[in-house]
């Protein structure tokens, strides 16, 4: 009859308690992680859709046809932002603002759905007639809040417009 030795085979209540101890210490840190790994996604995913806002609209500026004559005031074919006559005044007309859903859809008044605030400034361009028109687009968000508000997040794009 062969006889087993079973205690070299198992672990003792002081070993597994250690182990569950050092488990848990490695994984606190990680946990700690998940929420600021969550915070860095939607940031980022906010910050893409608004780019792609602002790369719409900054090509729907530049897809604005000139006029005749040319450099007169005249509304851009899709989001209907009003591009002043070149040479812009000083002091520039006041900014539009337009309001974007999550899906994209514009509108010129806030609503439950909003969740982005373009704002286009037109910006003087000094004396000449054959100067480019400048635009400054700043889209904020969440809609609701002050764009000036320290806690809004921002993307701003500077765009020169050739209405000469």
């Amino acid at each position: 009859m062969i006889t087993m030795n079973l205690r070299s085979a198992s672990f003792s209540l002081v070993e597994v308690t250690l182990a569950l101890g050092v488990a848990a210490v490695s994984l606190l840190p990680i946990l700690g992680l998940l929420a600021t790994g969550t915070k860095i996604n939607h940031t980022a995913f906010e910050q893409t859709s608004s780019s792609d806002i602002l790369t719409a609209v900054a090509a729907d500026l530049r897809a604005t046809p000139k006029t005749s004559p040319l450099g007169s005031a005249t509304p851009s074919p899709q989001f209907g932002i009003t591009i002043p006559p070149n040479p812009v005044p000083s002091p520039a007309p006041s900014p539009t603002t337009l309001y974007f859903s999550s899906g994209g859809q514009s509108s010129t008044t806030s609503s439950s759905d909003s969740r982005y605030r373009l704002t286009a400034a037109f910006l003087p361009n000094g004396p000449g007639e054959h100067t480019a028109t400048f635009v400054d687009l700043r889209i904020t968000w969440p809609a609701a809040a002050d764009p000036t508000s320290v806690s809004t997040e921002a993307v701003e794009m500077f765009v020169a417009l050739d209405r000469n």
